[in-house]
């Protein structure tokens, strides 16, 4: 990076805080309210739904058992994805886990060498998502789908969708962009150094349950403090953008503020961005935030893999095309079941 741009980049970040900073001063209440409803769906949402998935997927990778539980699936998903039964086991628990898990994972088996480079980066592009607890508990509920709901044939065709798209896009991935890796040896390449220095294979490295239990809790609990502490900023950020929006709005009357508040919530932070912008958001644009996951579902990613030499940005430009298929399945599966367009304001 040359002086010019290190000088540019430090004057923006300097200028962000100093409006976050000014934006919380000026409205204190505000930024209180707003923090305490991060806090009150992490506290009621995320750490019942994501803690015991997080302690039981560490144990089950700090403990080797992933070749064991992925026998079952080994022949459909194997055979499929053309990979081997380790991927398969972090297939299946970045799905059936979700996010962060998916990362998180996928970061711990890159280190303790279970997963090569290719691997883990071909695996981090789509098994990185909202899981099915938070999309049936939280989301779905949110956006008038849930079980009991009238609209219960709409409720299933985004389900299969929304776990569709990431399932049919690494597919799609492994024909093309990964079609010259063999990902069927169970004999991985050489790992990096992280990896070699931590690679554990021999059984009688093997640490004990309450030792795998007791590295699991403890990185669990960093882990869930963490998003805690991201839900938290980036709701907050929410403040500067308002008084940006008031401005834009006060120069183009004829775009509303509550709109633009609406687009900018979730894609800062999912959950409270989707309760801000429940009445305002258009479930389809709604389901669209979800699969992209928001800004601080990128952060949390970054910290999971920041340690390891995985490309974020690869995970970045996937996430995107991604949320790009959504957009235009969503728009038309809503405006299918509805009957009539879907409108973006």
């Amino acid at each position: 990076m040359t002086q010019k741009n290190s000088r540019f980049l430090t004057a923006v970040q300097l200028l962000f805080l100093a409006l976050f900073a000014v934006s919380i001063l000026r409205a204190p209440a505000d930024a209180c309210s707003f923090a305490a409803l991060a806090l009150k769906l992490w506290f009621e949402k995320m750490i019942p739904s994501l803690f015991p998935f997080m302690v039981l997927s560490g144990l089950i990778v700090r403990l080797d058992l992933g070749r064991t539980i992925s026998l079952p699936i080994v022949p459909i998903l194997g055979r499929l994805y053309r990979i081997d039964s380790t991927m398969c086991t972090t297939l299946l628990l970045g799905f059936l886990f979700g996010f962060p898990l998916g990362a998180k994972t996928i970061a711990e088996q890159y280190r303790l060498g279970q997963l090569s480079k290719s691997q883990a980066q071909y695996l981090l592009s789509f098994c990185n998502n909202i899981g099915p607890v938070y999309l049936l508990s939280f989301a779905l509920p949110l956006l008038g789908l849930s079980g009991d709901a009238e609209n219960h044939p709409l409720r299933i065709a985004v389900i299969i969708s929304f776990f569709g798209i990431p399932l049919l896009y690494g597919l799609i991935l492994r024909r093309t962009v990964y079609r010259r890796f063999s990902f069927l040896s169970e004999n991985l390449p050489e790992p990096g150094p992280s990896a070699r220095l931590r690679a554990a294979s021999d059984e009688s490295l093997r640490p004990s349950f309450v030792s795998a239990l007791d590295a699991s809790v403890t990185s669990a609990c960093d882990a869930i403090t963490r998003l805690g502490g991201y839900m938290v900023f980036f709701i907050v950020c929410n403040l500067p953008l308002g008084q940006i929006f008031r401005l834009f709005h006060t120069a183009f009357p004829q775009i509303s503020t509550d709109s633009l508040t609406a687009f900018a919530a979730p894609a800062l932070e999912i959950t409270s961005g989707l309760s801000l912008a429940e009445s305002i958001l258009p479930p389809a644009l709604s389901m669209v935030m979800l699969t992209f996951g928001g800004l601080s579902c990128f952060a949390q990613t970054y910290t999971c893999i920041r340690e390891t030499d995985l490309s974020f940005g690869n995970y970045c430009l996937h996430k995107l095309l991604q949320s790009a298929i959504a957009f235009c399945l969503y728009i038309l599966l809503f405006s299918v079941f509805s009957g009539t367009p879907i409108s973006l304001s």
